[in-house]
């Protein structure tokens, strides 16, 4: 074999080398090198957090709430993760909000003690191995790796806590740029969830980014500029005592008859409601909030109290994921879908997405989504029983709004505006801004209401009630 020969074939022998040796466990072990190892961390800065699923508009992005201050604290041996947040604006829930999780538990840091969060630990879970120094680590504890590679670096792909499919993308430089993986929603089914990061700079002997960006559901809900960052910062999470206790309590629906064939279906643990509605050959039902759990319960009400009618219609108000977290259950039930027509187009597609990570019965049983638009008003009725739902503005929780009024009883269902309390409160000073737009908003349509049955508040009211509560006791609404 000649000189060339010999380079040629050592040559070979070199590329095969490489090529060997570049599989996911020397990408992932290049990454460690380059951002360095932790076994936890600490790191904070600025932002912006947005609130996934309550968009003003159905279709745009999700509402952005300013953060003055940011920290999250990791331990990535006890899976373990504080986020202490420090809004800029007053919200429900107080400016500073604590929420945290150790394995398998979940709490926020209230004002009167840990608040138990059981049904969010596997979501906060994900989000430690989310984290660039997270990815490593899990990716690197879990046998089904695999690697691919593209423009923008090698792709790192495992399945997370036994269901998750995660990608991560590492550069050139060793860094991880991406994170994606899919997480279940009740609304949308199978929803990605991708992270970036940008902007590496040292860190007191690390790599960390100084720019992170989380997008769910097509929308940010993460803008962080990152300040500052801790490596191997003292960081023991104990769960409390009543964290440990705490079990997620029981779906239960209490009925209570308003009026001949119209139900307040009510009952916790949620603060969500429903109304039932009986027609001759059929049931209809306003609002499915909260989740499959709760539908279901609701549904076996229904059929408790009003056996062999199908459910026709269900109804909803707005298009805001709390209100909407079972109406895919009424879906695969085949009920119809009646909404304002801005939505149409969106629940469509969001009522018929598949849901392996949180399989329901519209995902193991897919059914075509029937949705009917409201314009400004749709009717249902049977000649004896008349449903009419009506779009109405102004109000300042959402830019898509319907109420359901009944005729013959005189009964009007509404959410969001006024959510009385189990006794009657003496009137405010001021009355909410929401209640007097709810006000405003029914005055055109001159309904003759005796009964106003809310979606959240465990009792319906008097039209007077409510009409001394707003400081309109001596106005009306008759036609």
């Amino acid at each position: 074999m000649d000189k060339r020969q010999w380079l040629t074939a050592g040559l070979a022998l070199a590329f095969t080398a490489c090529t060997a040796a570049k599989d996911a466990g020397s990408v992932l072990q290049r990454a460690r090198t380059a951002m360095g190892d932790v076994t936890s961390l600490s790191y904070s800065g600025i932002g912006m957090n947005a609130q996934f699923g309550y968009g003003m508009n159905v279709g745009e992005p999700w509402p952005r709430r300013d953060l003055a201050g940011f920290t999250r604290t990791i331990n990535y041996d006890q899976r373990a993760m504080r986020d202490e947040l420090a809004f800029a604006q007053a919200l429900p829930g107080g400016q500073q909000q604590n929420q945290l999780v150790r394995g398998d538990m979940a709490w926020d840091a209230g004002a009167g003690g840990p608040v138990p969060q059981l049904t969010v630990a596997e979501e906060r879970q994900l989000h430690i191995w989310l984290t660039p120094h997270g990815f490593v680590k899990a990716a690197m504890a879990v046998a089904d790796i695999k690697l691919s590679e593209t423009d923008g670096g090698d792709v790192i792909t495992f399945t997370a806590l036994g269901r998750y499919p995660v990608s991560g993308t590492i550069d050139h430089r060793g860094l991880v740029s991406r994170v994606a993986t899919m997480v279940p929603a009740q609304v949308l089914g199978d929803t990605e969830l991708v992270a970036t990061y940008s902007g590496y700079r040292e860190f007191d002997g690390i790599q960390f980014p100084t720019r992170i960006e989380i997008e769910q559901g097509g929308f940010p809900v993460w803008e962080l500029n990152i300040t500052n960052a801790i490596p191997n910062a003292p960081f023991d999470l104990p769960v409390p005592g009543e964290v440990q206790a705490a079990t997620i309590p029981p779906e239960r629906v209490v009925s209570t008859e308003v009026t001949n064939g119209v139900w307040h279906l009510t009952g916790g643990p949620h603060h969500h409601h429903s109304v039932l509605v009986e027609f001759d050959e059929y049931v209809a039902v306003v609002e499915a909030p909260e989740n499959e759990v709760r539908s279901l319960a609701v549904i076996d009400e229904v059929r408790r109290l009003v056996p062999n009618k199908v459910i026709q219609y269900i109804v909803t108000t707005h298009h805001h994921f709390d209100h909407l977290g079972g109406v895919r259950t009424y879906v695969a039930e085949g009920a119809t879908v009646v909404a304002h027509e801005a939505s149409v187009p969106y629940f469509k597609r969001w009522f018929a997405r598949p849901a392996t990570l949180l399989p329901d019965r519209q995902g193991r049983n897919p059914r075509t989504p029937t949705v009917v638009g409201v314009s400004d008003k749709y009717e249902i009725t049977d000649g004896k029983q008349t449903m009419r739902v009506y779009t109405t503005s102004g109000d300042n929780h959402t830019a898509l709004y319907t109420l359901a009024y009944l005729p013959g009883p005189k009964v009007l269902v509404q959410n969001d505006a006024y959510s009385p309390g189990p006794g009657e409160i003496p009137p405010p000073a001021a009355p909410p801004e929401n209640a007097i737009a709810f006000y405003d908003a029914i005055q055109p349509l001159k309904l003759d209401i005796r009964i106003i049955v809310p979606i959240h508040g465990p009792r319906a009211i008097t039209m007077a009630e409510f009409l001394k509560f707003v400081g309109k006791e001596q106005a009306s609404v008759r036609r």
